[in-house]
């Protein structure tokens, strides 16, 4: 029975060595929302990769660019960026019914769920396609032409409040899941010191 002590030990050990080195990746579903102003007379022009939000207004004939909600350029010319805006008219998943326009990009989705056959409240949803969450409660209303970049980052109009909202996805932040691969590693090193001790 000894002749299979060492093969076992070492092979139980690299797994808790690999659990404890290599552990998973967890995403949370958070967001930062910005307010950035009035929307009557002032539309949002899209949304590029680093999450730069332009805005023309109307009114004065100049655009403005917003970043994490902080106004850093106002200008009479459009500025030269590269939009990442997705695609508008996706389907929304099983369980919610859009009000207004939907856009998606990357896997993941931008719209206003309304009267939602699986009770979710009325509001502005966003994030992994197939789990949206709810970031702007509302009792009715919608959102103008939205715009989403691949990272998550999401620019609406919203047509109740008749604001322009910024809603900035932190999801791209991996948090580590330490607490089921501890115990699982902390089982494996039990597990490997009781086989020992039998073996020995």
């Amino acid at each position: 029975m000894k002749i299979f002590r060492f093969p076992l030990q070492a092979a139980i050990g690299t797994l808790a060595v690999t659990l404890f080195l290599s552990p998973a990746q967890s995403y949370a579903d958070t967001y930062i929302i910005y307010d950035l102003g009035i929307s009557d007379g002032r539309n949002i022009v899209g949304i590029d990769t680093s999450g730069d939000v332009v805005i023309d207004n109307i009114l004065t004939n100049q655009f403005l660019t917003y970043k994490n909600g902080v106004l850093i350029n106002t200008t009479s010319t459009l500025p030269p960026l590269t939009y990442d805006n997705g695609t508008t008219g996706c389907s929304v998943p099983a369980g919610f019914q859009q009000e207004g326009s939907t856009v998606c990009n990357n896997g993941r989705i931008g719209f206003w769920g309304e009267n939602n056959p699986n009770s979710e409240p009325n509001g502005v949803y966003t994030g992994a396609l197939a789990s949206p969450t709810l970031i702007i409660p509302g009792s009715a209303g919608g959102i103008g032409l939205p715009f989403l970049n691949s990272s998550g980052d999401f620019a609406f109009d919203d047509i109740q409040q008749e604001e322009n909202y910024e809603a900035v996805d932190q999801t791209t932040l991996p948090t580590p899941e330490p607490n089921s691969l501890l115990l699982l590693g902390t089982g494996c090193v039990s597990l490997f010191t009781v086989l020992r001790r039998k073996l020995s």
